[in-house]
């Protein structure tokens, strides 16, 4: 059974829509496209900067057909996610949606953002060059509404995958978060967190450099 899915987040559940929806209005559960929760909470939470959006950006940003993200978008509106003005086809995500989402108000230089990117895709290269680091960086995406022409935008999320250049011999278990800090200090521009699956499939931006 199709099913909006994750193995980490939280299965969405249902609340009282904010706008009436007739029964017919409603997608079956399995009739929806088969797609990660995570995801569809990013593209929320990029929609931070922007006043409405459209169906088709949802549909264009996590590769789907409009036909799927209007099904989606009926059951975010159930949940009360967004909120469709009733007067157009506009969409916008509401207080719920900006919690859920984890957004918050785009407030750093997009230019600062993308010099901090560029920073640690040359630190990644460099790691994966030494072969004395005790992880190299096998996989490295950012994304984030970064991508997009606004001024104000919020930090970079970063999804990272380690692998380690010993795998016979143990390594304690909190090196990876320990690695992590000492590949990205702690810094205002960019969320690291562990790579997911989802990450590379909405819009992104490698960060492995080529050798």
């Amino acid at each position: 059974m199709a099913s909006i899915r994750s193995s980490k987040a939280k299965p969405i559940r249902k609340k009282k829509p904010s706008a009436p929806i007739t029964p017919d209005a409603v997608p079956q559960l399995d009739s929806l496209p088969s797609i990660s929760t995570a995801v569809v909470f990013s593209f929320l939470k990029d929609t931070r900067g922007a006043l409405t959006w459209a169906a088709h950006d949802l549909a264009k940003a996590l590769k789907l057909s409009e036909q799927d993200a209007n099904k989606i978008l009926t059951l975010l509106q159930l949940q009360g996610y967004v909120h469709q003005n009733s007067d157009s086809q506009q969409w916008l995500t509401t207080a719920s949606g900006e919690i859920v989402s984890g957004s918050t108000l785009p407030r750093l230089s997009r230019e600062s953002v993308e010099q901090t990117v560029a920073t640690l895709a040359d630190r990644i290269a460099a790691i994966n060059r030494d072969p004395k680091a005790e992880f190299k960086i096998i996989k490295a995406v950012a994304f984030g509404d970064f991508l997009s022409d606004h001024a104000k935008v919020q930090a970079a999320d970063v999804g990272i995958e380690l692998h380690s250049r010993n795998p016979a011999g143990a390594h304690d278990q909190t090196s990876e978060p320990a690695f992590l800090k000492q590949l990205a200090p702690k810094s205002r521009f960019l969320h690291m967190r562990p790579y997911e699956k989802w990450m590379a499939e909405r819009p992104h931006r490698s960060l492995l450099i080529p050798t």
